[in-house]
């Protein structure tokens, strides 16, 4: 289904503590504490707001142009509503904040207001678009929920404000398939096999960036071959999500790392290397399982891979990003296997079905989920 960002609910977290990765050939790398901790936490949905959103905010729309070609998710603002207080706060692109009353917010007809953590609406201004967000202190204060994706380290309003803005301007017009599966986002758990095999094919795709490894890329591109091949119908459930929320999940990244480490995190150059430590340092928060969930990590992985390429090829990175809005049938991974001149290696399982489970449990229970 295509998917507007104008009526989604948001739960997403983020951690960042520092702890060795499991299945890499580099040496585990010395770098900034990032992520979220009880320190981090402000005391209010005011000093938050005025502290810590506007000015990820304003560095965020000076950076976004650069992050995707044609960038339409820039010179966003963002209301964001403290549910516990009613109260209503407007920040503009330059992070200016200002306090402001519900009537003015009621005047924007694509603003519904509901008492909801996490609830998230865009809506159209006179120079762009805006994203509305609900706040609340005890969701700002679960460090726990905060802990599932380790490239922000604060609550978690930025990537309401980046991801489904994402799916809001650029991807509305994307082309889209004439037929469209797994419309009700079912995770098809019971899909053993082919849950299995896209786990391991997310374990080698962070390889292969990590280490920079072509023989770890040669086995994805045959692991996704293998699955393409045997699973055409889990195939045809996951390509369009692996296309839209794995795009909008690697810009989320990209974009978080800038806005929530502007003194770490200040070039593409930088970017990338926090993202190696993101997955060198922090495997499971990137891994996941389920025909919607995982399509999230399948794509961003496969984009971080295709900038890797993309860069050893001496070619823009702009150009597998151009294809995901014109390309109705492709994504990623699927891009991936089509350009790579690469090998395919045969594929061999990692997991049986019980170490399948197991893994997955794993996953769960780090992120705080089980």
């Amino acid at each position: 289904m295509k998917r507007s960002a104008l009526n989604n609910l948001i739960a997403a977290g983020l951690s960042l503590a520092l702890v060795g990765g499991v299945g890499f050939g580099v040496s585990k790398m010395i770098i900034p504490a990032f992520g979220i901790n009880k320190t981090r936490v402000e005391p209010t949905i005011s000093k938050y707001v005025r502290d810590i959103l506007a000015k990820q905010i304003k560095t965020y729309n000076k950076v976004a142009p650069s992050l995707w070609p044609n960038n339409k998710d820039v010179n966003l603002e963002s209301i964001v509503q403290d549910i516990d207080n009613d109260v209503f706060w407007k920040i503009e692109p330059n992070g200016k904040v200002t306090r402001i009353s519900k009537s003015e917010v009621l005047k924007h007809e694509d603003i519904m207001l509901m008492k909801i953590p996490g609830w998230f609406q865009g809506y159209a201004t006179k120079n762009g678009a805006g994203a509305f967000m609900a706040a609340s202190k005890k969701e700002m204060a679960d460090v726990n929920r905060l802990k599932r994706y380790p490239h922000l380290g604060t609550y978690d309003l930025f990537i309401t404000y980046s991801h489904e803005m994402f799916h809001a301007t650029n991807q509305e017009e994307w082309a889209f398939p004439d037929k469209q599966y797994n419309t009700d986002s079912n995770e098809y758990l019971k899909r053993y096999e082919a849950r299995a095999v896209r786990l391991q094919l997310q374990t080698e795709l962070m390889k292969a960036y990590v280490d920079k490894d072509e023989k770890a890329l040669s086995k994805a591109l045959g692991t996704y071959q293998y699955y393409k091949d045997n699973f055409k119908q889990d195939y045809n459930d996951t390509l369009l999500n692996d296309r839209l929320e794995g795009t909008a999940f690697y810009y989320e990244i990209r974009s978080s790392l800038f806005a929530g480490y502007p003194s770490q995190v200040t070039s593409m150059s930088e970017n990338d290397t926090a993202v190696k430590n993101l997955f060198l340092n922090h495997t499971d928060d990137y891994l996941d399982s389920g025909a919607y969930a995982e399509t999230y990590n399948v794509g961003a992985l496969a984009g971080f891979v295709l900038d890797w390429q993309a860069d050893a090829h001496h070619q823009s990175r702009d150009i597998w990003k151009k294809a995901m809005a014109t390309q109705k049938d492709t994504s990623p991974m699927q891009y991936l296997l089509d350009h790579s001149s690469l090998k395919r290696t045969a594929f061999v399982p990692k997991y049986t079905k019980s170490e399948y489970l197991n893994k997955y449990q794993e996953i769960l229970k780090y992120k705080h989920l089980d």
